[in-house]
């Protein structure tokens, strides 16, 4: 809930900085152009902490490296759920999807908050009957108004915080998580050698 709170912040504070962000002849493309992930089947997986992205709404897999920055923007690419926008505050293996990370912009955030703004609008543009897809074609391909490059930077440097805080709590959350994995399999042990000793 953390999450789409502050999503819904962000989005709010969007509307006042770009009140006209779709009503332009610009394209997407000539400030951004997302990149395409390298597949990764997962069998083919090494286990690790870095999310698969595919092409669908949760990681396939984890693999024990990144072809991404944090923060990154994927774009599932095929599929029922082709387009669909994500934001993470880790590295991941960017595999059925496409990417924006800081190697394509430093303003992450913004762009982040631009697509998930229009995530109909991307849905609607899947290409492919039996098999949906989106590709970085068509998210260059969308339009918008000529953007400042300083006002650009204003609006990430606004909502930046917003999201790191996201991202430390996951993390704290994450590592509690696995420090759950880790720790219930002995305490289960343990408390089976107890009781099979009070039988005895």
């Amino acid at each position: 809930m953390l999450n789409h709170h502050l999503e819904q912040i962000a989005m709010l504070l969007f509307d006042k900085f770009f009140p006209n962000v779709t009503m332009g002849k610009n394209t997407v493309g000539e400030y951004i152009i997302p990149k395409r992930g390298k597949g990764l089947l997962s069998k083919d997986a090494v286990a690790g902490e870095f999310p698969i992205i595919a092409g669908g709404l949760q990681p396939a897999a984890y693999h024990n490296s990144a072809n991404t920055k944090a923060p990154v923007i994927t774009i599932s690419a095929s599929g029922a759920n082709a387009g669909f926008v994500n934001l993470w505050t880790i590295p991941v293996w960017s595999s059925d999807s496409s990417f924006i990370d800081e190697s394509i912009t430093n303003n992450v955030y913004f762009w982040y908050i631009m697509l998930k703004k229009r995530q109909k609008e991307i849905y609607d543009a899947q290409t492919g009957s039996a098999q949906p897809h989106i590709y970085p074609k068509h998210i260059t391909a969308m339009l918008t108004t000529e953007l400042q490059t300083k006002e650009v930077e204003k609006f990430n440097e606004k909502i930046g915080p917003l999201f790191e805080d996201v991202g430390n709590r996951q993390k704290e959350i994450t590592k509690l998580q696995m420090l759950r994995d880790t720790l219930l399999p002995r305490l289960m042990s343990s408390a089976t050698i107890i009781s099979s000793s009070s039988t005895k």
